[in-house]
Parts: structure tokens; sequence; C-alpha cells
């Protein structure tokens, strides 16, 4: 069994009810169907690029090296992003929020370099006052290390609520991230913005 709920030792580092479904570990957030949850499929995608596992035998195993992937950080106000006609509850448009992260970490070499993908799922609903169409927000996925920015991703993110529905799920991975080797913590932060501007800093997840 591969256990990553501390995030630590090995190449993959992902929250707990995502390593327990990778390593086949039990049914925890299974769907009633005996479908993996929409949690279990995200982190499958990180680390297999596939929404199902592959055989017990055929996981990977634990590296060696002690080696930390640092957690992700969801930005203060950056869990969700709202479009209201007026004040109040009622006048809500739309809302497209975070409701999953997770990430794996590759090393690269041994002097503390690795590269890194960030998953992101969330959902879009409808208010009161919205109506079906295409939704969407920026996520900005920030890399820092010292207060300085490493490494710097935006991406548009959401999708189309049809007649007759008032949600709909979306999900987005971003790979391929360099983190060169360095000294001083590595902050891993996610944070959804209108725009493509800055994500406020930093709520812990």
């Amino acid at each position: 069994m591969i256990d990553r709920s501390a995030g630590r030792v090995g190449r993959f580092a992902l929250p707990a009810a995502l390593a327990l479904a990778l390593a086949g570990c039990g049914s925890s957030g299974s769907s009633g169907t005996g479908e993996p949850s929409s949690a279990q499929k995200l982190g499958n995608i990180l680390m297999f690029q596939s929404t199902t596992p592959p055989p017990v035998d055929q996981l990977p195993q634990d590296d060696e090296a002690n080696f930390i992937c640092p957690q992700v950080i969801i930005s203060d106000g950056g869990a969700a992003i709202r479009a209201q006609a007026g004040p109040d509850s009622g006048s809500l448009r739309s809302q497209v929020s975070i409701n999953t992260v997770a990430r794996e970490c590759t090393p690269v070499g041994k002097d503390g370099a690795f590269t890194l993908k960030v998953g992101v799922e969330g959902r879009i609903l409808i208010g009161p006052a919205g109506s079906p169409g295409s939704y969407g927000a920026t996520l900005i996925t920030q890399v820092i290390r010292n207060n300085q920015v490493i490494a710097r991703r935006s991406a548009r993110v959401g999708g189309a609520i049809p007649s007759g529905q008032t949600g709909a799920d979306f999900s987005h991975v971003e790979s391929n991230i360099s983190v060169p080797a360095g000294s001083g913590e590595v902050e891993i932060i996610v944070g959804l913005s209108p725009g493509g501007g800055e994500p406020a800093r930093r709520r812990r997840r």
C-alpha cells in the first residue's frame, strides 16, 4: 500500500482520501454504484493519466529519498468567484468554486529540483438570478519560494450549464511545472480570479 497521507517519501503526494483510492485500500469515497468518486478520478488522472488506476502490482513504489512534496494552498478569496446582480442572496447569478486540489511531485536528480503537476476540481452553479449558459473564471497556479514567484500558470476553467440543470463540474491539471533546486520553503498556491490577475494569499487546505 502506498501511504501518502503525510505528503512525504516518494514521487507522489496527494490528499489522504485520494491516496486511499489510488492504492486500492478500500471503498472510502466511492459512489454507491462502485464507481470511483470525482476526487478519486482526479487523483487517478494525476498519477496514472487515466480515471482508473492500474493493477496493484503495477503501482509506483516508494523512492528511498526522503522527498517532501509541498502542500497545495488555496488563496484567500480564491476558493470561489461569484457574480451578483445585487447585494442579497437572491441576486446571485453564478458561482465558480474549487472543491478538490491534488498534486504530484517528481524529483529530478538529487539536488532538490522537481517537476510538478497540480490538479483542481470544482463546480459551477447558477443562482436564483442566473440562467443556463457558459460560465468560467481564471485559475492562477503559482509556486513560491522565499516570497519569490518561481513558476506561474493561468488557465480559463468552467463550462456550460444546459437548460434544466443548475450546475456542472469541471477539472483542470497543470503539468510539467519545473521547480529548480534552492533553499527555503516552497508553496503551491492556487486561486480563482475573475480575470487574469494575482490571487490573494493564502488559505491552507
